[in-house]
């Protein structure tokens, strides 16, 4: 989302320009200002079509974009009897956390969770209805109302309370079955599931149950698509990626060709036609911040909109030098890494991998400066190869890395039977611009970054062996999993399945992640130090679990100069911060 300081400078019209996450952005103004993807025909045909499909990518990288332009998309063709197009239904599970304690609770927890998701889906086909102006149509053919599965969700998600009667219960069967029902009004004979932020609930548990309930419901009526975070995903012991779907990659690799030309067409449909012309007069400084963003459409957006702001007398002032940009670049990466460190909260048991990893990274860029110092301008080099043979421990670790949009993968390199088989991996051009990576030098040129940033070689690379990165410490030893001790006696656990202390005997109780990240101070959201402030001393609240409560923003209104569009925007910081 768009920070908040940001929002002081413009009115609500103008700033909605800005709101980089596509679930956000009305229907007409999303068809007005997104654009193709250099690879969006195959994708999309992919997403319209049978088969279950997982859409692959970092925060940021579009998934949404691609979900929601495929339900648009079948939607204009729904009344077209003749057509082929499936009957699509699009469900965001961004709130999947608020029903994870229940996995503490619940001792039915994962039949519970089912009921959720088939709910959900429930009312994602409600969702069409209204699209189309066909609520009544569908009342008239579904087991259960509009109301009725509102309240049946609200009583899963609220009290984690078993429904009122058995003849509530769904079934996969059952929701095929009117699935069925609508697809016989319209003439179709296929529909396709868009399931976004599918996976990025940070809980093992409910992750492997969804990817179950995701390979059952897969058949010839119904067509799963997920979108899935690369490094964080876990899958169902008898889900096999590839098998039971395969995987798209929508991660824009700033190598494509005409990577560039994506990025500034985003833009001139983003801006308005003065503000877009006066910020391309300095086109060398919005290429390299292009580039910086790494391949995302959002990190893009958000710092070109950094390079512009009205002053007291509502004059938009430019500032387009190189200070300006080097400033931009670092909070990009700032935010970058925050996303990268914040794992150490959502994904507790990985608590050691993220830290020892952040020097890892911080390794790894410090070994391409210094390949690069020796180096002439056409052969700096932005990429790292290391061993296929690397220990799992330090994989997982990359994969996180993945996560959070620091390295991307681009493929393998063989160097022979004596070497083996390498992998190859892009590391973010922020952290490298930010880094002073290329040329080995303290200070570069604005010319020349732009000429090491578009003129690489593929075949220049760094050879990085995952002992040195390790320095030569056992793997094992450097990544512990990091699990809770025994709340009774304090003994550390010694198998993270374990579900009795070996010492004491007393049953050992997990901590859920949702009830950790909703206790947070409010200041871990965007906020700027003021409005903070201003919460706490004029409301009762102080952590994001406070907010997420205050579900008809009645505390945040009280606060002054928070109206309906400040509260709901906060309320969705909050919503953020736990996915």
């Amino acid at each position: 989302m768009v920070t908040s300081d940001f929002f002081e400078f413009f009115d609500e019209e103008e700033a909605n320009i800005f709101i980089e996450q596509a679930e956000y952005i009305d229907e007409n103004e999303f068809l007005k200002w997104s654009i193709a993807h250099p690879d969006e025909k195959r994708i999309l045909k992919k997403l319209s079509s049978g088969g279950a499909k997982l859409l692959v990518g970092p925060r940021g990288c579009g998934k949404t974009t691609l979900m929601l332009k495929t339900y648009y998309k079948l939607l204009s063709n729904i009344d077209c009897e003749n057509s082929k197009d499936s009957l699509p239904i699009y469900v965001n599970f961004k709130s999947a956390l608020k029903v994870e304690p229940m996995y503490k609770a619940n001792v039915n927890s994962s039949f519970w969770f089912n009921q959720w998701i088939l709910y959900k889906l429930y009312q994602g086909l409600y969702s069409l209805g209204e699209q189309i102006n066909q609520v009544q149509i569908f009342e008239d053919k579904l087991i259960f109302s509009k109301e009725q599965v509102n309240l049946h969700l609200n009583d899963i998600e609220y009290r984690f309370s078993e429904l009122s009667s058995e003849k509530d219960i769904l079934t996969i069967d059952m929701l095929e079955d009117e699935i069925s029902k609508i697809l016989n009004i319209f003439g179709k004979q296929h529909c396709v599931l868009l399931l976004d932020d599918a996976a990025h609930a940070f809980s093992p548990e409910q992750q492997r149950d969804f990817f179950e309930f995701f390979r059952k419901v897969k058949g010839k009526k119904i067509s799963p698509k997920a979108a899935v975070y690369p490094g964080v995903t876990n899958y169902s012991a008898n889900f096999h990626v590839g098998h039971d779907a395969e995987e798209i990659n929508v991660w824009l690799d700033v190598n494509t060709q005409g990577y560039l030309q994506f990025m500034f067409k985003l833009l001139e449909k983003r801006l308005p036609s003065n503000i877009y012309n006066s910020l391309f007069k300095k086109q060398n400084i919005l290429e390299i911040i292009a580039f910086a963003s790494f391949g995302m459409p959002r990190s893009f957006l958000n710092m070109v909109r950094e390079l512009y702001k009205k002053d007291d007398n509502e004059e938009i002032v430019y500032s387009l030098q190189k200070r300006t940009m080097s400033n931009i670049i670092k909070k990009n990466v700032k935010q970058t890494i925050g996303i990268y460190n914040s794992l150490q909260y959502q994904l507790p048991t990985y608590n050691k991998f993220i830290i020892n990893g952040e020097e890892i990274f911080k390794d790894i860029v410090n070994s391409l400066k210094e390949y690069n110092k020796e180096k002439e301008l056409e052969e700096q080099t932005t990429t790292i190869a290391i061993s296929k043979d690397t220990p799992v421990e330090l994989k997982k670790v990359i994969s996180f890395y993945q996560y959070s949009g620091l390295v991307m993968p681009i493929g393998e390199r063989s160097k022979g039977p004596l070497e083996g088989v390498y992998e190859l991996y892009l590391i973010h051009y922020g952290v490298l611009i930010e880094n002073n990576v290329f040329l080995g030098k303290k200070s570069i040129s604005i010319n020349d970054l732009q000429t090491s940033l578009k003129s690489r070689n593929s075949k220049f690379f760094k050879k990085i062996s995952s002992s040195s990165l390790l320095k030569d410490k056992d793997a094992k030893i450097l990544f512990p999993l990091a699990l809770p001790p025994c709340q009774q006696c304090k003994t550390a656990r010694q198998d993270e399945d374990a579900r009795f202390c070996y010492n004491c005997g007393a049953i050992l109780k997990s901590v859920s992640v949702f009830e950790s990240l909703v206790t947070n101070d409010i200041d871990k959201l965007p906020l700027t130090k003021q409005r903070v402030k201003s919460i706490k001393e004029q409301s009762t609240i102080r952590t994001i679990k406070d907010i997420l409560m205050d579900t008809d923003n009645k505390e945040l209104r009280r606060v002054k100069q928070i109206g309906e569009v400040w509260a709901e925007r906060i309320f969705s910081y909050a919503e953020e911060f736990i996915v």
